[in-house]
């Protein structure tokens, strides 16, 4: 399958969000950590997932642009978030972890939020 093979070509590796953004808007606003570290690695696997995926496993059109390496953390997020998160006002943002798996997830937009539902997993 397509995410073991992309799993068997990358070792476990570590990835670090050092600073935050967003686009705040009414109903479709979205807050993120940008990755300061590991952002290379995460968007070329993303790059190798997004070129081989079958046209029919997807609903819509592919990526127009390359991928951002970042962690969305709010969906109708509001100036007040994007600002607090560009500021860092509660603190520093730095936070690191271990990649050790990709997952391949659906993302659900509905009236009452955003849902995610795991298809696929495979460790590195």
């Amino acid at each position: 399958m397509l995410v073991e093979d992309a799993a068997a070509t990358q070792k476990p590796y570590s990835v670090r969000a050092d600073d935050g953004g967003g686009r705040p808007g009414r109903g479709e606003g979205v807050a993120w950590l940008g990755l300061s570290t590991g952002a290379g690695t995460l968007i070329r696997i993303a790059t190798q997932l997004a070129e081989r995926c079958p046209p029919d496993a997807t609903t819509g059109p592919p990526p127009r642009r390359t991928p951002s390496a970042h962690l969305t953390l709010a969906r109708r997020a509001d100036e007040a978030v994007v600002q607090a998160l560009r500021h860092q006002s509660h603190g520093s943002l730095g936070v690191a972890w271990q990649v050790d798996r990709l997952c391949l997830v659906r993302s659900h937009l509905e009236a009452t939020g955003a849902h995610y539902e795991t298809l696929h997993e495979a460790r590195l």
